[in-house]
C-alpha cells in the first residue's frame, strides 16, 4: 500500500514539475532578455549572410542599430519592434517569418487587396466571395493592415499592406490568439452590410489551379493565380495547359500572360512560362551575384532550356502595381533583357536590382525565422529604364481598358467577359511581336 502511495505521489510530482518547467520556459522565451538574445542572432546572421552586407561599412551600420525591450512581447510584437532596424536594408525580402503549426487556426477565407479594399476571393464559410471586409472584431480593417503591414519592413507602404492581406491576414486569429472572429463585411455588388462569426480551420485556403486559360478567337489569356506549385500533379497541369496553348498558337494569334494579383512563389512556374518564349537556352537573369565572405562575386547560372512547343504569334504581359513579387519581377527582367513580348499596364519605377535566394534562420527563443537574400540579380540600368519608358509610352492600346477589376479576381464569368471584349479594345494594326 505504501508503495502504491509513493508511486501516485511520484507521478503527481513529475506532472507538477513538468507543468512548472513548461510555464517557466514559455515565460522565459518571450522575456526582454530572450528577445535581446534573438536580436543578437538576427544581427549576426544578417551580417554574415545578407549579400549587401558583404560591405563592411554597411554591415557595421546595420549591427550598430539596436532595439529596447522592457516587457514580454508576442512574436508579432517582437517583429514589429525590430521592423525599423530591418527596414534600413530596403531589399524587399528581409523580414520575420512566422511558422504555422498544424493546430493553429486559420480563417477559411482567401483575401486580396485591390483599390484599397480587402476582398474575399476564396471562401469555405458563409462569407461570400466578392465580399468587402470592413472590420474584424470591431476593429476597422484599415487599422489592422496599417499596423501589421509593417511585418514586411523592407517594402513601401502599398506593398506592405498588399503583402499582409495576401500572405498573413488569414492567420489573424493566430496573431490575436483567438478561435473565432467577428467579421463585418459588405455584400458583393451591394451596400448591404452583414456580420458573421467565423470559426477557424486548420486548412489553408488556396487556389486549386495555379493557372487558368481563357480563349476567344485568336486571343488566349493565361491568368496566373499563383507562382506556388503544391505538387507534381499541379505542375503537370500547368505544363499540359501551356503545351496546349503553344500547340494551338499561330503567327496571327495573341497570347496574354496576366501576372496581376498572382500569389507569390518560386521560379518553377516562371521558368516554365519563359521556356515557351525562347528558341535557344537563355539565362534566367541578366547577371547574378552571390556573396563570398566579404566580397560579391558573379555567379554561374543554369540556362533555361526551350520548350519543344514554342509559342507563336504576339505575346503580351499584363501588369500593374501588384506585380512586385520576385516571380513577377523575374519575368519583367527577362523580357526586358531579351526583348521578348511586350507589357501592357502601369508599374512603379523600380530598381534594376532584384534580391533572390532567401536564407532562413530560426531564432532560438521566439522560434520565428529571420529571412534575408543571399544573392541578387541585376540588369543594365539604362536598359531597365528604357523598358519602363516603353511601357509608359505604349500608345497602341487603351491601358485603362485592360485594367483588372475586383470582380475578375473571383468570378470566371467576369474574366471571360473581359477576354471577349479585347478584340474591340485592341489596336490590331500594330504588330508587337518584337522577336
Amino acid at each position: 500500500m505504501k508503495m502504491n502511495n509513493f508511486t501516485v505521489w511520484f507521478i503527481i510530482g513529475v506532472v507538477v514539475v513538468g507543468l512548472l518547467a513548461m510555464y517557466v520556459y514559455e515565460h522565459f522565451r518571450y522575456s526582454p532578455y530572450s528577445l535581446l538574445v534573438d536580436l543578437g542572432v538576427i544581427k549576426e546572421y544578417v551580417g554574415d549572410r545578407h549579400i549587401d552586407l558583404a560591405d563592411i561599412t554597411l554591415r557595421r551600420q546595420f549591427q550598430d542599430q539596436t532595439a529596447a525591450f522592457d516587457k514580454r512581447l508576442s512574436t508579432y510584437d517582437f517583429a514589429l519592434s525590430i521592423a525599423p532596424m530591418l527596414s534600413t536594408l530596403k531589399d524587399g525580402v528581409t523580414r520575420i517569418e512566422f511558422p504555422l503549426k498544424k493546430k493553429d487556426g486559420r480563417l477559411p477565407l482567401k483575401f486580396k487587396y485591390i483599390d484599397n479594399e480587402v476582398i474575399v476571393v476564396e471562401s469555405e464559410c458563409e462569407v461570400p466571395v466578392g465580399a468587402k471586409i470592413l472590420t474584424i472584431n470591431g476593429y476597422p480593417i484599415d487599422q489592422i493592415i496599417e499596423k501589421y503591414g509593417k511585418l514586411f519592413p523592407t517594402l513601401d507602404e502599398y506593398k506592405q499592406k498588399y503583402s499582409f492581406v495576401d500572405k498573413l491576414l488569414y492567420t489573424y486569429p493566430v496573431i490575436i490568439d483567438a478561435n473565432s472572429v467577428q467579421l463585418t463585411y459588405m455584400m458583393p455588388d451591394s451596400y448591404a452590410q452583414r456580420v458573421s462569426y467565423v470559426k477557424t480551420t486548420q486548412k489553408d485556403i488556396k487556389y486549386t489551379n495555379p493557372i487558368l486559360v481563357f480563349s476567344k478567337g485568336a486571343d488566349t489569356f493565361v491568368k496566373i493565380n499563383t507562382f506556388s506549385v503544391e505538387d507534381k500533379k499541379q505542375m503537370q497541369s500547368v505544363t499540359e495547359q501551356l503545351d496546349e496553348v503553344a500547340r494551338t498558337s499561330s503567327e496571327g494569334s495573341r497570347t496574354f500572360f496576366d501576372l496581376r494579383y498572382a500569389d507569390d512563389g518560386d521560379d518553377t512556374v516562371v521558368t516554365t512560362i519563359l521556356s515557351y518564349l525562347i528558341d535557344e537556352p537563355k539565362n534566367l537573369y541578366p547577371s547574378m551575384y552571390r556573396r563570398y565572405k566579404d566580397s560579391i562575386v558573379l555567379a554561374e547560372q543554369i540556362p533555361i532550356s526551350p520548350s519543344e512547343n514554342r509559342l507563336k504569334g504576339d505575346v503580351y504581359f499584363l501588369v500593374d502595381q501588384s506585380c512586385f513579387y520576385t516571380p513577377q519581377r523575374t519575368i519583367l527582367f527577362f523580357i526586358a533583357e531579351n526583348q521578348i513580348g511586350r507589357c501592357i499596364g502601369n508599374i512603379d519605377a523600380t530598381s534594376p536590382t532584384l534580391y533572390i535566394d532567401e536564407f532562413w534562420r530560426i531564432l532560438p527563443n521566439t522560434r520565428v525565422y529571420v529571412v534575408m537574400p543571399t544573392e541578387k540579380a541585376e540588369i543594365d540600368a539604362q536598359k531597365w529604364d528604357d523598358f519602363l519608358v516603353s511601357i509608359e509610352g505604349n500608345n497602341s492600346v487603351d491601358v485603362e481598358a485592360f485594367k483588372l477589376t475586383k470582380e475578375m479576381l473571383y468570378s470566371h464569368e467576369a474574366y471571360e467577359k473581359y477576354v471577349g471584349q479585347i478584340p474591340q479594345l485592341f489596336n490590331t494594326e500594330v504588330s508587337t511581336n518584337s522577336q
